[in-house]
């Protein structure tokens, strides 16, 4: 049965955020025979070379200027995503971490405000204090451990709310799959380069490591990348931005099935208190008329 061609880019962006939200679990439990920076290193890595035939086929190559500000940007998506498997390697409570790192969406403003003037509007000073309560809801309900693994799931989000900024910046000017394929590349240098210098690789890695590997590259990052491509092609803003809050969702429901993270009504008032927060900084997008394009 063939779905009317309008649901189409509503449920792969459905199906997207369900992929973003299993790769943290392809990701820890990769990391249980990986070293964490050669995780990333190598994912990321081999990513950039499934992309990059792609992005030579499809698009111009940039000039030295745009390289050099793409690696910039893939600089901070490296030190957020290197950040992020730290405190994912020193804490199961995957679902609270993730609704963490989508604040992230409501750093960027002010990230962008600092680099390139770009001040926020109203709109976004009345939700930011939502957000903060519900990160303090989270940080009190959950046992975080002597890891100090929140605070690296912070600094994770902040770094990630720069590179947002950057990214938006720099997107107007730069090929999209360029900009995505130098990033990775950059992402997966960085870590390959860390791990050299303070990690040693296991003696031995066991067939199921390798196949969470696997599914880390192919489907939460390959795939992912070229499902989430494909719907935002046919999709506003305000509906991608308002689905990607689902990321957090399945993260938390799976982080509950298999590490039986806790939820009690501090996590879930937390919980609420962020995605609220969220959706009411994409309100407006939805409200000024945005609807999906027409095919």
């Amino acid at each position: 049965m063939m779905f009317p061609m309008n649901r189409t880019p509503l449920l792969l962006m459905f199906f997207t955020t369900l992929l973003a939200g299993a790769g943290w679990l392809f990701s820890k439990e990769a990391i249980q025979g990986l070293p964490p920076a050669a995780f990333i290193g190598s994912r990321f890595l081999l990513a950039a070379l499934l992309l990059l035939p792609l992005a030579w086929l499809r698009e111009p190559a940039p000039n030295r200027g745009q390289v050099i500000r793409a690696a910039g940007c893939g600089i901070l998506l490296g030190t957020s995503l290197l950040l992020w498997v730290t405190a994912i390697s020193q804490s199961n409570a995957l679902g609270s971490g993730a609704f963490i790192m989508s604040v992230a969406t409501l750093m960027a403003p002010l990230a962008a405000w600092a680099a390139f003037k770009a001040r926020p509007g109203r709109h976004y000073w009345m939700t930011l204090p939502l957000a903060i309560a519900g990160l303090l809801l989270l940080s009190l309900s959950t046992h975080w451990g002597v890891s100090l693994s929140l605070l690296w799931f912070l600094a994770s989000a902040a770094t990630s709310g720069c590179q947002l900024a950057v990214h938006r910046h720099f997107a107007q000017t730069i090929a999209p799959t360029w900009l995505t394929c130098i990033q990775l590349a950059v992402t997966g240098v960085l870590g390959c380069g860390l791990s050299l210098l303070t990690e040693q690789w296991p003696q031995s890695v066991s067939i199921n490591i390798w196949g969470w590997f696997a599914a880390s590259v192919l489907i939460a990052t390959t795939l992912r990348y070229l499902l989430l491509t494909l719907s935002l092609s046919r999709l506003t803003t305000a509906h991608a931005a308002l689905l990607m809050l689902l990321e957090p969702v399945w993260t938390l429901v799976f982080s509950t099935i298999f590490y039986h993270e806790p939820i009690g009504g501090a996590k879930l008032a937390g919980v609420c208190l962020i995605l609220g927060a969220l959706v009411l900084y994409q309100l407006p997008l939805l409200l000024r008329g945005a609807r999906i394009r027409p095919r």
